[in-house]
């Protein structure tokens, strides 16, 4: 599963998008947010180049709209970051938790919340290198709501990151 660094980054972008929308809709089924999040990214690069799917080869037409943006490992990154996310949840949000003085999770903003919960995620459970999480997260934060954002989750993750380094 070593994908290019671009390529994670790309692949983190899509798994926020896909945790998004489990916060937004949290009795959604997971299987269904995938399939609509990737039907939906289909739609939106064909329509951006200016084509529709009569324009495909009959073998691109054979491939799911995941099969048809991404590489077996980036999408297997991808959906790894969602599903690890969306399935541990609450455990996650308890190791957020005591990082955020006076602020409950819920009152975090949902870019924010969900952008911590992918770090926490892959710094406690993936061991992703914590400079590796702590920059992709930032950039994510500052690309989908702002450089206010970035500094927050900058903050809350490289807490968290000193903590680990004590424990070891």
């Amino acid at each position: 599963m070593d994908a290019p660094a671009s390529n994670r980054r790309r692949g983190r972008e899509w798994a926020l998008q896909m945790i998004v929308q489990a916060d937004l809709n949290p009795f959604a089924d997971p299987d269904m947010i995938l399939a609509h999040f990737w039907e939906q990214q289909w739609s939106c690069k064909q329509e951006a180049a200016g084509k529709d799917d009569d324009d495909m080869d009959d073998l691109a037409r054979m491939l799911n709209p995941g099969e048809r943006l991404a590489t077996a490992q980036l999408r297997e990154f991808t959906e790894q970051l969602f599903r690890g996310v969306v399935e541990r949840r609450d455990e996650i949000d308890r190791l957020i938790a005591p990082y955020c003085l006076h602020w409950s999770l819920d009152r975090i903003g949902v870019i924010e919340r969900c952008v911590l919960r992918l770090g926490f995620y892959e710094m406690a459970i993936l061991k992703t290198p914590p400079p590796v999480v702590i920059n992709e997260a930032v950039d994510l934060a500052k690309y989908f709501s702002n450089n206010e954002s970035g500094a927050f989750v900058n903050g809350i993750l490289d807490r968290y990151r000193r903590d680990l380094s004590r424990q070891a």
